[in-house]
């Protein structure tokens, strides 16, 4: 039976626990949340206290009157205050978040605006209180879209776009920092026009005690590429649990959540609603599987429909999540398997059967490939990664390994993450490992002389591989034989995740590091973002 906690209600928060995390993040400063405009003044709309004039606009005023929390504090519009926990991960001393009501008369001016009024409501969720929730209601009629900017001036620079189906227009305001006074502005669009609010303002909360910053080196901020990194935290705690974060582009812990320890796999859905988070204890008949709300306010635990799931998951266009799940045989050779949107879950094949090979197994990640609608999974024993059809489970290709389909380039010592740029193009995250656990045929190893990412082409008529870039990080310094990760992000740059060293780097394609991030732990997976908004990027 699946179990869902609603977490709205204080009196179902968990008792407070301490740890320690260490976060960190590839990206840049401050590229920022978006979807639509980034909200400055400049086209006549709103303002910091109501609206200006102009054709076809009303002048008004107006603001909030904050009302609830412990702490007020003003704002351009006031806000209320707080003084809320620090969530489900553990830490906070009280539980609850601001509020402010209120919002009067907005009004847009200019070029193909029109006037209206705003009655608006913000609140901070009561389990990750850097989260805000604005409700509003507004006079406009015929609304066809809204939007609400926000950012830590009435410049803004973050836009949440709002879901019109949702009651009162509910909104979720992700990606503030902790601790800090956020202003936002409302614009709602109709056959009229638009019309945009007054400047209303709310207070984030702090951080859940145990949270730590990583240490952050940037050696080219304009060089960055900005967003914000998911990942959880891969180690055992005396709690007994851990987390799964996202750090935004300075590295500041923006969100987190807590299931188990041991947490290797945190992913958003492509709806950008749910965040999907799966630890891989020691003993895979203790793994846990969650899809949790971002507000925190709903936790689904899936682990009955997707028992032993091992180190990440990854969600398709559709909601589909493709995972493996240890097959339960002596050899612990894992089955691909699929999770649909209803909760039916299915098996694509076995990975023994799919890799061709005998002997034990260890798959170690799963991603898709949507140019023909296939799997590709990595074997960490086989030093292999195999292309499946999702239609029938056939093995479409082998690279690498002991029965890889291609000739020509190979890689040495294991890999873990991959990320799929084309039908024919692969990231892989190369151990490189001097040896490699579990392995019970001959493989080849690698030098351990420092872990590296490999771009491999493939030309699938001639069944030939030619590796056409690889990075290693200068003065071979981060051999990791466990995690590692990669992804190549929007602006060109790549984020090369030594997981079980506590690294993280941002580079360009010339293998200039532009930024560095260390912690203390391990991490798991990651899923860089440019925005918390809407679906990820390839």
């Amino acid at each position: 039976m699946n179990r869902t906690t609603k977490r709205g209600d204080a009196a179902l928060c968990r008792p407070r626990r301490t740890f320690e995390l260490a976060v960190l993040l590839s990206g840049g400063l401050a590229l920022l949340v978006g979807c639509g405009s980034s909200g400055d003044d400049d086209d006549g709309t709103g303002g910091t206290a109501g609206a200006s004039a102009g054709s076809g606009g009303t002048s008004a005023s107006g603001g909030t009157s904050a009302s609830g929390g412990t702490s007020a504090s003003g704002g351009t519009g006031a806000s209320g205050g707080t003084s809320a926990s620090g969530g489900t991960m553990g830490g906070g001393t009280s539980n609850g978040g601001s509020t402010s009501k209120g919002g009067s008369a907005g009004a847009a001016a200019g070029s193909g605006s029109t006037s209206c009024t705003f009655e608006q409501s913000s609140t901070l969720s009561e389990n990750i209180p850097t989260v805000g929730i604005v409700t509003f209601e507004t006079t406009l009629s015929g609304l066809t879209s809204a939007k609400i900017d926000f950012g830590l001036t009435t410049s803004y620079g973050m836009t949440a776009p709002v879901d019109l189906t949702q009651p009162s227009y509910r909104t979720l305001l992700l990606g503030m920092k902790s601790s800090q006074l956020y202003h936002y502005r409302i614009t709602a669009t109709g056959p009229s026009g638009d019309c945009a609010s007054p400047d209303y303002s709310i207070m984030s909360g702090p951080l859940a005690n145990g949270l730590v910053a990583p240490k952050v080196t940037t050696n080219d901020a304009g060089a960055l590429a900005g967003g914000f990194l998911i990942t959880g935290q891969y180690v055992a705690n005396s709690s007994g649990s851990g987390p799964a974060y996202i750090v935004d582009a300075d590295g500041d812990i923006v969100w987190w959540f807590n299931i188990e320890d041991y947490v290797t796999g945190a992913v958003m859905n492509y709806a950008g609603t749910h965040i999907w988070i799966n630890n891989h204890p020691p003993d895979l008949g203790d793994a846990k599987v969650h899809r949790i709300t971002m507000d925190g306010a709903v936790d689904e635990d899936l682990t009955s429909q997707m028992t032993r799931l091992s180190h990440q998951l990854t969600v398709l266009p559709d909601e589909t999540v493709a995972f493996y799940a240890d097959d339960g045989s002596r050899e612990g050779c894992s089955d691909i398997k699929e999770r649909a949107p209803d909760g039916t879950v299915r098996t694509i094949v076995n990975s023994q059967t799919a890799l061709g090979t005998t002997g034990q197994c260890h798959v170690n990640d799963i991603q898709y490939s949507p140019e023909d609608d296939t799997l590709i999974f990595s074997d960490h024993i086989h030093c292999a990664i195999a292309k499946v059809r999702r239609t029938d489970g056939s093995t479409v290709w082998v690279l690498n390994g002991s029965t890889s389909s291609f000739t020509g380039d190979v890689w040495l010592g294991s890999q873990h993450g991959i990320h799929v740029l084309g039908a024919d193009d692969l990231l892989i995250f190369n151990n490189n490992s001097r040896s490699v656990a579990g392995s019970t045929t001959s493989v080849a190893i690698g030098a351990g002389d420092g872990s590296r990412v490999t771009e491999m082409k493939l030309d699938v008529a001639a069944k030939t591989a030619k590796e056409i870039w690889s990075y290693k990080a200068m003065g071979n310094t981060y051999q990791t034989d466990v995690m590692g990760d990669v992804q190549r992000l929007w602006n060109g740059n790549l984020v090369v995740a030594f997981g079980g060293k506590g690294v993280i780097q941002e580079i360009k394609p010339d293998g200039t590091v532009v930024q560095e991030m260390k912690t203390t732990t391990n991490f798991g997976y990651i899923q860089k973002r440019r925005t918390l908004y809407g679906a990820p990027p390839r």
